[in-house]
């Protein structure tokens, strides 16, 4: 009996020892196996944790090696930054996991001691376009103030391209560094884009005929040249002087077009240009109001509307007054000598907030756009080739005061009517696509009709336009000291009590990616990714409990699955011993 015993003994253990191999072994075949097949489970609503497919067309398709030099490596960083810079690694180790191009490296640019060389230092990488970051921290009972470049330079052969992780100035305790956290896939896959993109479409600024100088465009053209090279051109009656622009805008002509421009600007639609119209009829300025508070709207004849009437929109000679609208300071009484204002109401600057029900790429996650003496747009004409989609529209409360127009700003001080204002979502913006007939069909002069090396198109190539009624969509405020003049950010103006960033830019820069079919960069730009806070009250009652719950629980669960495991293995053995002695 005994030496049955012993043998049984002796079975199981080299059953132990074969199961203990077995399993070894297939946790090694399994770590090969899953090193060479790369997979990622992500759980959140979001996909946070995902790259688009676009970063992952764009990372896949690298020629060489990408070098990415991230500046978040000092000592006595701030508890914020200590923890943004691993957010950064570990998006940063996700870009790797995808493409073996890519190399990353977290440096400290600046030297101890060594103030002079540091100071080189500080001037080469504001030169290259990266923003030093001052942050404020606690430190021996007192506040000290140390400057930091939360940036990263991408390294592509020859080029290279800034990344600033963080846009704006911040202290000790405010939650930036999770505000950044959604913009860093945006940011480093638009750096490579720009490094390795072979050759960058052109987008053209019309100049000729009065339109809104480069001054006044310079946020827009600063907004697009992170994609685009941008250029002011003026047509000077040559046909092909558009030829090389994907895009041109033509914003806010205040000058008379002749035929022949008229003309230059149909055969390049023909050939399949885009446009960008910032159009608009009557005539009518703040800057004028303030001279003389009431004035008449009259109509600017720009020669334009039979070329806009047969592409498909007709903008009509009205101005629109909405009651949901951006408010203008009004001088109410003097106290001691000082001017007194109170924000109100300015009906004749509309804020037009995106149609949520109307699902289009262009409007989506885009902030409310501004809009100054805007007229209502009409779509005309069946041409069956042509898709018109109204993108802007006005509020519920809104109406038509068509020309001519009395513009008075002692309106702000009345309380409105609210029943004449009940022509709701009148359009301000148009998308046309399709196919166009040319405005010259049949009345082509015989400079071009006679022209053996001109030939006249009259139908254009499928392509798109955008219609917009209201001149200064895109102008930004610009200050004049002296012979110099300095630009403010679009949404800054001496007019509004509210400064706000409003959409205006991202709508116009959304057209032009639309436009030139790199919708994937709406796709990545518009990604959405909420930061969920923790409630900072209900965690400072219930701490204690939860230090006990994830300290504790835990350790009981192993502690409860191993004398199970005991309990089982007990159970089993002692079952087979009683049924081999029997």
């Amino acid at each position: 009996m005994d030496k049955k015993l012993k043998h049984t003994r002796l079975v199981l253990k080299k059953q132990n020892i074969f199961q203990a191999l077995l399993i070894l072994l297939l946790i090694v075949l399994f770590n090969l196996f899953s090193s060479m097949l790369f997979f990622r489970l992500d759980l959140t609503k979001e996909k946070r944790f995902t790259i688009t497919p676009i970063s992952k067309t764009i990372l896949a398709g690298l020629e060489d090696k990408v070098y990415i030099e991230v500046y978040l490596e000092s000592k006595d960083l701030p508890v914020e930054l200590v923890r943004y810079r691993k957010v950064v690694k570990e998006f940063l180790d996700n870009f790797e996991s995808y493409s073996n191009k890519i190399e990353v490296e977290f440096k400290n640019p600046f030297e101890e001691g060594d103030p002079e060389q540091n100071r080189n230092v500080y001037w080469q990488l504001y030169n290259k376009g990266l923003n030093p970051t001052y942050v404020s921290q606690s430190k021996d009972g007192g506040v000290t103030e140390k400057m930091v470049f939360a940036g990263a330079l991408v390294k592509y052969r020859e080029k290279e391209f800034p990344v600033n992780l963080i846009n704006n100035n911040v202290t000790s305790g405010s939650d930036y560094a999770g505000l950044s956290e959604t913009e860093l896939e945006r940011d480093f896959i638009h750096a490579i884009w720009m490094l390795t993109s072979k050759k960058l479409q052109k987008v053209a600024f019309l100049e000729g005929q009065k339109e809104l100088t480069e001054y006044q465009t310079y946020d827009i053209m600063t907004s697009l040249s992170k994609y685009y090279q941008i250029d002011r051109v003026k047509m000077n009656n040559v046909l092909n002087s558009l030829d090389e622009y994907a895009v041109v805008i033509i914003a806010k002509p205040e000058g008379y077009f002749t035929e022949k421009e008229k003309f230059i600007l149909d055969q390049y639609i023909m050939q399949g240009g885009k446009v960008i119209w910032l159009v608009e009829w009557m005539q009518i300025s703040m800057d004028s109001l303030s001279t003389k508070p009431s004035q008449m709207a009259m109509i600017r004849d720009i020669n334009l509307d039979d070329q806009l009437f047969n592409y498909g929109v007709r903008i009509n000679p009205d101005l629109i007054q909405d009651l949901r609208c951006l408010n203008v300071p009004v001088y109410v009484n003097t106290v001691d000598g000082n001017p007194q204002f109170e924000p109100k109401p300015w009906y004749y600057f509309p804020l037009i907030v995106p149609d949520t029900l109307l699902d289009h790429q262009l409007l989506r996650n885009l902030e409310p756009a501004r809009t100054q003496f805007v007229s209502s747009i009409d779509t005309v004409g069946e041409n069956p080739e042509i898709k018109k989609t109204i993108l802007l529209r006005t509020s519920e409360y809104s109406k038509s005061l068509v020309h001519p127009v009395e513009v008075d700003l002692e309106i702000m001080r009345e309380d409105p009517d609210i029943a004449t204002f009940n022509k709701p979502k009148m359009p301000i913006a148009v998308l046309l696509e399709g196919t166009f007939r040319s405005n010259f069909v049949n009345r082509l002069s015989s400079e071009f009709a006679d022209n053996k090396d001109f030939k006249f198109l009259e139908s254009s190539k499928p392509t798109k336009m955008v219609v917009i009624s209201d001149g200064d969509f895109i102008r930004n405020e610009v200050r004049t000291m002296g012979d110099k003049q300095q630009p403010y950010p679009l949404g800054f103006d001496k007019y509004y009590t509210e400064q706000f960033t409003p959409g205006n830019t991202q709508f116009i820069v959304n057209c032009v990616n639309y436009m030139c079919a790199d919708e994937d960069l709406i796709s990545l730009r518009m990604r959405e990714i909420k930061i969920r806070q923790l409630n900072a009250s209900e965690v400072k009652q219930k701490m204690f409990l939860w230090v006990y719950v994830n300290s504790f629980i835990p350790v009981l669960i192993i502690i409860v699955i191993g004398l199970l495991v005991v309990v089982f293995r007990r159970i089993k053995y002692s079952r087979k011993f009683l049924s081999q002695k029997d």
